[in-house]
């Protein structure tokens, strides 16, 4: 087992603090009941590109409206466990999070629970969303040279740390081969061209438009840890889900909703990203779609928690009865 990142713990230890100081299962969502028409209102944090542009897609198709919800959707600017702290303040009621940042912040004794599926990664590696992307005159062509690389990821300790540690152990790498470098997503394509960074963990639509811009594809990463993993979860405090179960299963129905409607039509999905997340309608067409499945993979997730405790990412896994909610 490779030793864990020690940046970790301090990220534990704030969101504990914070938890503490708010009251612990005290924090949560101010009332959002809803108006006399019978609508909740929820306000929700998604990663940026695809991820936000899938729960955008639901809220313009209606699925949410068709479950009485009001999403008020706005970009999550970071990632990883250090977003949870607004969830847990109540700044938001949904929040989209990678499975090894939820992993994380549960088994360190946080009170998040997963009310649906979020990305996944393709069952082809050619097709999958998310790349790891170099230089086009890089001598990475693969894993295999990742030896003294710094890293572009979005977060630390997230499942970006999942890839890294599954990559070390596959090339028997030292731990010290890989020196991850967070940046947003939107900033790791442009420090892969100044040479900030050697390579950059990146999602669509970044994958699409570094591959514009010359950069090669060395690895599908998510991918790579298993075709068709489910990567991310959308997730409420367990405060939330008690006082409300039924607005819990209405956003899961409506998350469903929108991801069978995605797979009936992906061109009409694609039609409708340039608006969405304001990009070029031909990167629309280009880009590989993210899968989306609605419900959580049960097998996905424990896959994650078993390679996490593997990793020394955990101490040890979670009690998935208790907090996958759908």
């Amino acid at each position: 087992m490779k030793p864990a990142r020690t940046a970790g713990s301090v990220l534990v230890a704030g969101m504990l603090t914070l938890t503490a100081a708010c009251g612990g299962s005290e924090a949560g969502s101010p009332d959002t009941s809803g108006s006399e028409s019978g609508t909740t209102t929820l306000s929700m944090a998604e990663t940026p590109g695809a991820p936000f542009g899938f729960v955008s897609y639901g809220v313009e198709r209606g699925h949410f409206a068709d479950e009485g919800i009001d999403l008020q959707l706005t970009v999550n600017p970071g990632g990883g466990t250090s977003t949870v702290p607004a969830l847990l303040q109540g700044d938001f009621d949904v929040m989209g999070l990678d499975l090894v940042s939820a992993l994380t912040t549960i088994e360190a004794g946080l009170p998040l629970r997963m009310v649906s599926a979020g990305s996944a990664t393709s069952d082809e590696a050619e097709g999958d969303f998310s790349a790891v992307l170099v230089p086009a005159d890089s001598p990475i062509q693969g894993p295999a040279d990742y030896d003294g690389v710094r890293m572009g990821v979005n977060a630390l300790l997230n499942v970006n740390e999942l890839y890294i540690q599954n990559t070390l152990e596959a090339q028997g790498m030292p731990e010290s081969a890989i020196s991850p470098v967070e940046l947003p997503f939107p900033d790791i394509l442009g420090a892969i061209a100044r040479g900030d960074v050697d390579a950059g963990i990146v999602i669509e639509p970044f994958a699409t438009i570094g591959q514009s811009q010359g950069m090669r594809v060395v690895d599908r990463p998510w991918h790579a840890i298993k075709p068709g993993l489910q990567i991310g979860t959308m997730v409420m405090t367990e405060q939330k889900v008690a006082e409300d179960p039924d607005v819990a299963e209405r956003f899961a129905r409506a998350v469903q909703a929108t991801a069978d409607d995605v797979r009936s039509d992906p061109a009409a999905f694609r039609a409708a990203l340039p608006d969405l997340i304001e990009i070029d309608p031909a990167l629309a067409e280009q880009m590989n779609l993210i899968q989306w499945r609605g419900a959580s993979d049960r097998e996905s997730i424990e896959l994650t928690g078993q390679l996490m405790t593997e990793y020394g990412l955990i101490d040890a896994e979670i009690d998935y009865d208790e907090v996958i909610v759908d």
